[in-house]
């Protein structure tokens, strides 16, 4: 009996998974930071991690957002460590590269861990660090008149996770990226909500997602006031209130701007999450 207690142990304390990692907005992963991460998840985890490939550098600004999630699919279909269940872990605009994978992508595995730092989850509503202003109001008013046009759409990554919050209809109307993958069929939904961890980490001086909250999936309303993740209706829409109500979701903010995280960081949040 002492044996088999023992193997069970042994299983369990030496148990892991590979891990997906997902770059943000014009990132590579040539950057130096993702080779040293690989082989720190591979050290401190001793399983397999890889870096996904997909929206590098200029194309993540060019591609639809939706033509970067489908390449990211690909990758993860076409890479046999995969096939099984694996983690993510995603730096920015990743946790919503990381969002479609676990709801829409056709793949053998199954995603049972998600760690995001600093990902725009519920999108953002102004345009990077002009948040305020009489400069800033024409740049916004322009972006949310112009950003839901389908040529826009289509050949500005960004654009599809743009989410306008003085005019609500307009978004919720849109054909974008976000609002289709706020709107999950049944079959999606069962997907995120099969998630064993969600560990979604924010920065306190985010001025990168607007608003910082979005990155645990918060929103503005029409009045620019913050509306937390239960007051929104995806809440229920998406499955956050199944995972929150079974205590899979972890809510952390790190005291930076945008992405001001390090190694020490990754080893103290997400490896042990992974």
């Amino acid at each position: 009996m002492k044996k088999i207690l023992f193997i069970i142990l042994l299983f369990y304390f030496n148990y892991s998974l590979p891990v997906a990692i997902i770059h943000g907005f014009y990132d590579s992963c040539s950057n130096p930071f993702f080779s040293t991460l690989v082989k720190i998840l591979k050290y401190n985890i001793q399983d397999y991690s890889v870096c996904l490939k997909s929206g590098e550098g200029k194309e993540s600004l060019s591609l639809s957002f939706e033509e970067q999630c489908k390449k990211a699919c690909e990758e993860i279909k076409s890479d046999p460590k995969f096939e099984n269940d694996f983690s993510i872990l995603s730096i920015s605009q990743g946790g919503l590269i990381a969002r479609y994978i676990i709801q829409k992508c056709d793949m053998k595995g199954k995603v049972k861990n998600l760690v995001s730092f600093g990902g725009p989850m519920m999108g953002t509503s102004q345009v990077p660090y002009c948040l305020g202003g009489v400069s800033c109001y024409i740049v916004n008013s322009l972006v949310d008149y112009f950003v839901y046009f389908k040529y826009y759409q289509k050949n500005i990554g960004p654009a599809g996770y743009y989410r306008t919050a003085a005019h609500v209809e307009d978004f919720k109307n849109s054909e974008s990226f976000l609002v289709k993958l706020n709107n999950p069929s049944a079959e999606e939904k069962r997907r995120f909500t099969e998630l064993n961890k969600l560990v979604l980490i924010g920065f306190k001086k985010d001025k990168m997602i607007s608003p910082k909250e979005s990155a645990e999936f918060g929103i503005f309303d029409d009045k620019f006031n913050v509306k937390y993740m239960n007051q929104t209706d995806e809440y229920e829409l998406i499955g956050l209130k199944d995972l929150y109500e079974s205590g899979k979701i972890q809510i952390i903010y790190l005291k930076g701007e945008h992405i001001d995280f390090d190694y020490d960081d990754v080893k103290k949040y997400a490896i042990p999450n992974l």
